[in-house]
């Protein structure tokens, strides 16, 4: 089957930098990589797409209020972005200017219509875009006791959680691309109690294409809990 690589959205990624980096700060220029790496074209490639990203992420962080007007380009460019881990140079900043949920609720959106390469590319962020528990000691961590502050962040986005994890379920019914679906099987649990009742069937059907592919999805056969999959410890106090 016809489906996307890693790779098949460099260009479009690489073009709207471009076209926020030509409006926030024109006279950039992207350093000249030394020898022996500047004939290695594909490394080239690589590094200068990192350099803008960096730069116009750490240039949007130091000015939230340059960021907010411009967010639906900003995003834009985040579900072109195929890095799993860089990712979070444009979305940390846009989680400070636009808030959580404005993030959130955008890359829903693209769970639910975008092509199937942008949908990766959402639930790459989305792990991101989730609020960090803060556990103060590793005990806390072992009993599952979060601050109270960092529990209170999280509870105010479960209900975005919820309508991640629909979008990932139906996006996952309806793809027949086995990449895209590794990816949405990330974002949402075979568990009855997570979902209204009419959605109860497509649960069903989830878990059968799941158990019929057994090693493959045994991360979700195996998945208890749906929360925030991200923590942190803090010892000062502080």
């Amino acid at each position: 089957m016809q489906g996307w690589t890693d790779g098949d959205l460099e260009t479009e990624f690489e073009q709207r930098l471009d076209e926020l980096l030509a409006e926030f700060c024109p006279g950039w220029r992207h350093p000249e990589l030394p020898e022996p790496y500047r004939n290695n074209d594909r490394f080239v490639a690589y590094d200068r797409r990192n350099a803008k990203r960096l730069y116009l992420g750490d240039f949007l962080a130091a000015r939230p209020e340059v960021a907010a007007p411009f967010a639906d380009r900003v995003l834009a460019v985040i579900v072109c972005d195929e890095d799993v881990s860089f990712n979070k140079q444009l979305i940390h900043p846009l989680l400070v200017a636009l808030g959580r949920r404005h993030v959130q609720r955008y890359l829903i959106s693209v769970i639910e219509t975008g092509p199937e390469h942008k949908k990766v590319c959402a639930v790459r962020a989305w792990y991101w875009s989730q609020v960090s528990l803060v556990y103060e000691s590793v005990e806390a961590l072992r009993a599952c006791r979060p601050t109270p502050t960092s529990r209170a962040a999280d509870d105010e986005v479960a209900d975005l959680r919820g309508l991640y994890r629909i979008a990932c379920l139906a996006a996952f019914l309806t793809c027949r691309h086995v990449a895209t679906r590794e990816w949405l099987a990330r974002g949402f649990i075979l568990k009855d109690e997570y979902y209204p009742a009419n959605l109860h069937d497509l649960v069903a059907q989830a878990r059968v294409i799941a158990e019929r592919d057994a090693h493959r999805y045994k991360d979700l056969l195996a998945k208890d809990d749906d929360g925030t999959n991200m923590a942190q410890l803090r010892f000062d106090g502080h």
